[in-house]
């Protein structure tokens, strides 16, 4: 039945007449523009329609745009105005999930075959239903593109990058881009005081964006120090990695020291480099030891175990979160059957979260459940949630598959660490805060990577079906 219904779908239009109609109504669109937004609105309208037009015919290239614009959007949050409500980022977010979704349908029969389409199809379902049951629907569309754009560009990563020079480049080309906001970090240290630190915002106007970008691009240079075999870049590569290592430090975001140091680990253990493991773990209770500041910003974990202090409330501890989790969670297992089964809806966890903000004062009711997990299940419910944690247990299994392949070579191999380890990672920070699901630039970046992974994976699976006597493909560049 499936594959009737896919052969029923409409062929792929001609792209000819898309780029004439698109052509005009961006023009039109652009003329209007022009006389009531600032000059650097119009400029980023130019780009936009420029992306716009080539999308459908170029669809590769307009992904290597998407990356590279977005690691230096959020840098850009101080732009003034808005259009249609809508600030820069939202804009951008809003247009690329139009037209990935608008390619997915297009594509919609080599999506199919993908190993984790199935799941992302229970996802859609489920999310679906979230939104017709949101009791705001308007308020909460941006939750749409948060939790499914990232999926699509999973997809669409894992298609039309079937070439190792096209992965190559783009790994690359997201690792040089995150030069950009390392060199305004920087520049900005000590920028801000909360808490009582000197937080480092750099050019971001979130402390939590700030360090899971930094976090996200330090990852990418781990893999390529790695991957290289040239001094020089090593050098290079370890510059960038101090560097980036300290403005991490600087924020002062327990997520960004906990997802880094599990990043680490995980990609220890999948190489059984036990030693070097244990190494590491010496060197970080050191300098655990060493760091007044981060005892400090971890003693909260140890509060959770004080069972004297008759006056410590712990549903305060760790900025709220054991309070939070706790009600919110006795919330929603109370609610009726089928809020329990398919959540509450976009929005849900407004709600969840809602009793804990009126017992603590707290100035403001929306309120995030500090968990992407509780997140998802608050508004799409467990199922949705399974669907997640399904398409990263494909991650997985799948860079677990590259390195049971005997011809898979040395770029190979480490991008299927790369995958499990970010994906470690992304579940134990998606587990004590809103990270990679409720924040677009991170899951964008993450998603990409595992895309890249399955897009190789692909490729190895091509060459091992190749019969004796044929000729087999000789891989890309694997060195930076």
């Amino acid at each position: 039945m499936w594959e009737n219904l896919l052969l029923s779908l409409p062929k792929r239009p001609d792209i000819l007449a898309i780029q004439m109609g698109a052509g005009f109504i961006l023009l039109v669109l652009l003329g209007g523009i022009m006389f009531v937004v600032p000059p650097m609105h119009v400029a980023v309208s130019v780009a936009a329609i420029l992306t716009c037009l080539y999308f459908f015919t170029r669809p590769m290239l307009a992904l290597f745009s998407v990356f590279a614009v977005r690691g230096v959007l959020d840098l850009l949050w101080w732009i003034p105005g808005t259009i249609g409500g809508l600030n820069m980022l939202q804009l951008f977010s809003a247009a690329v999930f139009i037209l990935i979704t608008t390619q997915l349908f297009l594509d919609l029969k080599r999506m199919q075959n993908h190993e984790c389409f199935q799941w992302f199809l229970g996802y859609l379902l489920l999310m679906t239903i979230a939104t017709v049951r949101s009791t705001d629907i308007v308020r909460n569309l941006d939750s749409v593109v948060r939790y499914l754009s990232p999926f699509i560009l999973f997809f669409m990563v894992s298609i039309y990058f079937d070439k190792r020079r096209l992965r190559h480049a783009l790994l690359l080309t997201i690792s040089m881009v995150g030069i950009i906001p390392l060199t305004m970090s920087l520049y900005h240290l000590d920028s801000v005081s909360l808490h009582g630190y000197n937080r480092l915002l750099g050019g971001y106007k979130n402390l939590h964006n700030m360090a899971l970008m930094t976090l996200m691009f330090l990852t990418l240079w781990m893999f390529w120090l790695i991957q290289t075999q040239s001094m020089f870049k090593t050098l290079l590569l370890l510059m960038l990695l101090g560097a980036g290592g300290l403005t991490l430090y600087k924020t002062y975001i327990r997520t960004g020291f906990l997802g880094f140091t599990v990043f680490i680990a995980t990609a220890l253990l999948f190489h059984r480099r036990y030693r070097t493991l244990a190494t590491a773990g010496a060197l970080s209770l050191l300098i655990l030891f060493l760091s007044p500041d981060l005892q400090d910003r971890f003693s909260d974990v140890m509060l959770v175990f004080d069972t004297d202090s008759i006056m410590l409330d712990k549903r305060k501890l760790g900025s709220g979160r054991w309070g939070i989790w706790t009600i919110s969670v006795n919330k929603y297992l109370a609610q009726p059957v089928w809020d329990f089964i398919l959540g509450i809806g976009l929005g849900g966890q407004r709600l969840m979260t809602l009793d804990w903000v009126k017992r603590f004062g707290a100035m403001h009711i929306t309120l995030d459940p500090h968990n992407d997990f509780l997140l998802l299940l608050f508004q799409i419910g467990p199922f949705g949630v399974l669907c997640y944690l399904a398409i990263q247990w494909k991650v997985y299994k799948a860079a677990r598959a590259i390195h049971a392949m005997p011809h898979a070579d040395r770029f190979a191999r480490n991008l299927g660490t790369f995958a499990t380890a970010l994906t470690a990672m992304v579940f134990v920070t998606n587990c004590i805060s809103n990270s990679f699901v409720h924040r677009t630039s991170p899951g964008w970046f993450y998603w990409c990577v595992c895309g890249l992974m399955f897009a190789e994976y692909a490729d190895l699976k091509k060459q091992a079906s190749v019969r004796p006597g044929q000729m087999r493909a000789v891989p890309g560049p694997a060195d930076p």
